[in-house]
């Protein structure tokens, strides 16, 4: 029986025919996306919904806040927490409360609106869903001043707070005896601060909150105390007798004793005390040579001298160190020779002839005729301070740190002086007399002038004997007069007060180096009249008595040119602008009784 090879079988009888195979997907994905899309409208339903409110399961400590709208939640926020109660605080038997309003506290409804609305955008598309079904308790976010809060824990600590006094041994009246310390508490403001935050965050402003409190400081045990006192007994009628520099000073047993500590240690702070205070006492400044320029030649009339002062720390260690082997040692008077710090002087008594100060290089003057008698001694007093000064080759001289402080301890009295753009009563009146004769020398010297300031008024002591312009005004800490010594060798400034005729001049000595100064190009504009005259009430005056210290000066602008050249190179120039305002005329009163 023959085959017929040309009849196509099926595959498989289970394979349908191609066509049939191909309508049978199309219908069975598009049931399975209709199926996911209905589940995907159930599924996302509540998210659509939801829109604008707050996710399922969102509380605020534990309140319900699910599915609420902005409103709805700032009208439950208001409900449910009403800032009108008080923190209580507890230390011991002490109770504290802090009202909100004294910190001005209050709930900050936006940042909650927008944590409990926005809290699923916030984490992403991919998370949105998610948290959307996620539980979330909210604490309260809260708004307060943090200068106020800080003010109430200060007015809590200061009811609180105990300084540590710690037990010490003393001598009295040639009997020793123990004087019992005191533990210190200190409120922990930190932590403090941030428990009160935290209870306003929680709500918690009915519960007693405990304030945070440190214990300060250790006090000896019985048998720390009865060592003690055994080596404070082995000091009793002991000395010790410090020396330095061929100078001796004797410590007495009382003091020694003080040091005594418990614990086998020494009390420091005693040690550290008595050291540094005596320090204070002894301490000295390194004093530089000091000259006087005279017919062509440097005189020496103070010679230089080291300074020091003690090692505060290494005293007090090794005395700390020494203390026991003090009490066993069977010497009664034990010699201490203080560590010193050592300052060398700067200019020596022997380097006189390599200074390099062999002639006048620069000269100033200024002429103060009508200045009171107060402003006068002031003069004086600034010119004799600024007076035989060495200035270092390239070292900055600055007429603020050479002056000091300036203060009636110092010697200084009381004058009129410009602060401010107001004429004032203030210690020291005068002394921009001094810097300004002293600015007049280092322009015709030729230093290199790196800080100058014109005064903000015209003065008419500066103007009695040169244009204005040529001022300086100093006032501590700024503004400031200084100059570079460029000149390669030292410089000696040197003033001369003439009490008689009311003249200062400053003299700068040193080496003439072929520069040459030239001021040139000078201006005056801008001029403007005097304001109304001006009174003040002096009570050092005789009732009805006027004096007059300012005359009436117009506003001015003036400027010039200083050039400083050598062999034909410019070594410095600058067009130094002044501008003053009007200046009133000034007197001053008794007071009329």
């Amino acid at each position: 029986m023959k085959i017929n090879n040309d009849i196509n079988l099926p595959k498989s009888l289970f394979d349908p025919p191609q066509a049939g195979r191909q309508g049978d997907l199309k219908s069975f994905l598009l049931v399975i996306i209709i199926t996911f899309g209905l589940l995907g409208i159930v599924f996302l339903s509540p998210l659509i919904l939801a829109f604008g409110k707050s996710g399922r399961e969102t509380k605020i400590l534990d309140k319900n806040y699910s599915m609420l709208s902005k409103k709805e939640i700032i009208e439950k926020l208001n409900k449910d927490f009403y800032f009108n109660k008080n923190i209580k605080l507890v230390s011991d038997e002490k109770t504290f409360e802090i009202k909100m309003s004294s910190i001005s506290a209050k709930i900050d409804t936006n940042k909650m609106v927008s944590n409990l609305l926005y809290r699923r955008l916030n984490q992403g598309i991919k998370n949105y869903v998610v948290a959307f079904w996620e539980n979330k308790d909210f604490e309260l976010d809260i708004i307060w001043d943090k200068i106020k809060l800080g003010a109430e824990i200060n007015m809590i600590a200061d009811q609180i707070d105990k300084p540590f006094i710690p037990t010490e041994i003393v001598l009295d009246e040639g009997n020793l005896k123990i004087k019992e310390g005191e533990l210190g508490m200190e409120v922990d403001k930190n932590e403090l601060g941030k428990d009160i935050v935290n209870s306003l965050k929680k709500y918690l402003m009915e519960e007693n909150n405990i304030i945070p409190v440190k214990i300060i400081g250790i006090l000896p045990s019985d048998s720390e105390k009865n060592k003690a006192l055994n080596l404070a007994k082995k000091l009793i009628n002991k000395k010790i007798i410090l020396s330095w520099e061929n100078n001796i000073n004797e410590v007495s047993d009382e003091t020694i004793i003080s040091w005594v500590g418990f614990e086998n240690k020494c009390n420091n702070n005693k040690i550290f005390e008595y050291v540094t205070n005596f320090n204070k006492s002894i301490r000295q400044e390194p004093r530089n040579a000091s000259f006087n320029f005279e017919n062509n030649k440097v005189t020496q009339f103070e010679s230089s001298k080291d300074g020091y002062e003690i090692d505060n720390r290494a005293m007090s260690t090794d005395i700390c160190n020494k203390i026991n082997g003090w009490g066993n040692s069977v010497e009664t008077e034990i010699k201490y020779e203080i560590p010193l710090i050592k300052t060398v002087a700067k200019i020596k008594t022997g380097e006189v002839n390599d200074l390099g100060i062999r002639e006048l290089i620069g000269r100033g003057t200024s002429s103060f005729r009508h200045s009171s008698g107060i402003r006068n001694f002031n003069v004086q007093k600034g010119a004799e301070i600024i007076n035989r000064v060495l200035v270092a080759p390239n070292e900055t001289f600055s007429f603020i740190k050479n002056l000091g402080e300036v203060t009636l301890d110092n010697g200084f009295k009381k004058a009129y002086v410009i602060n401010k753009g107001k004429t004032v009563l203030d210690v020291g009146g005068g002394i921009c007399q001094v810097s300004t004769t002293l600015f007049r020398a280092m322009l015709d010297a030729g230093l290199n002038i790196t800080d100058r300031k014109g005064h903000a008024y015209r003065v008419s002591y500066y103007e009695e004997d040169s244009k204005p312009g040529f001022d300086a005004t100093v006032f501590i800490p700024n503004p400031d007069l200084k100059f570079v010594n460029d000149t390669g060798n030292y410089v000696l400034i040197q003033s001369i007060y003439d009490g008689v005729k009311k003249t200062l001049a400053y003299e700068i000595y040193g080496t003439k180096d072929g520069r040459k100064v030239e001021i040139s190009n000078y201006k005056q504009w801008g001029a403007s009249s005097a304001p109304p005259d001006v009174w003040i009430d002096d009570p050092t005056l005789k009732p009805g008595q006027i004096i007059k210290d300012e005359s009436k000066v117009p506003g001015l602008k003036t400027s010039f040119e200083w050039k400083v050249t050598r062999e034909g190179q410019v070594l410095h120039q600058k067009t130094y602008v002044t501008s003053y305002t009007p200046w009133a005329a000034v007197y001053r009163r008794g007071l009329q009784i």
